[in-house]
């Protein structure tokens, strides 16, 4: 059985790594190559899967009419399409003109 609340906190917890591989990515640190690989892969990796997927698999189940039937709130719904969103955002930024330019 299909649990949609176990896919949202999944995703949500996947946005939570991908907003903290952003920021290992903007700020100086001086973290164990170990824990920084480990945090890249899970924020963009596994965003790269979850956060598109998550936004078909809701948008899907409100075009049927059964979201409101699932117990889920509102809130983790909107965190995760806000995470969604960030995400898409970071892929046009590193694919825009002036990214690889000194």
């Amino acid at each position: 059985m299909f649990s949609l609340f176990f896919f949202a906190r999944l995703t949500f917890l996947t946005g939570l790594f991908f907003g903290a591989s952003w920021g290992l990515l903007l700020v100086d640190h001086d973290l164990p190559t170990n824990l920084v690989s480990t945090l890249l892969t899970i924020g963009f990796g596994m965003g790269a899967v979850l956060f598109p997927s998550f936004a078909l698999v809701v948008g899907i189940s409100a075009l049927r009419g059964k979201l409101r039937k699932q117990m889920l709130p509102r809130w983790l719904i909107l965190s995760n399409l806000i995470w969604f969103v960030l995400f898409i955002i970071f892929i046009l930024f590193l694919n825009g003109p002036y990214y690889h330019q000194p």
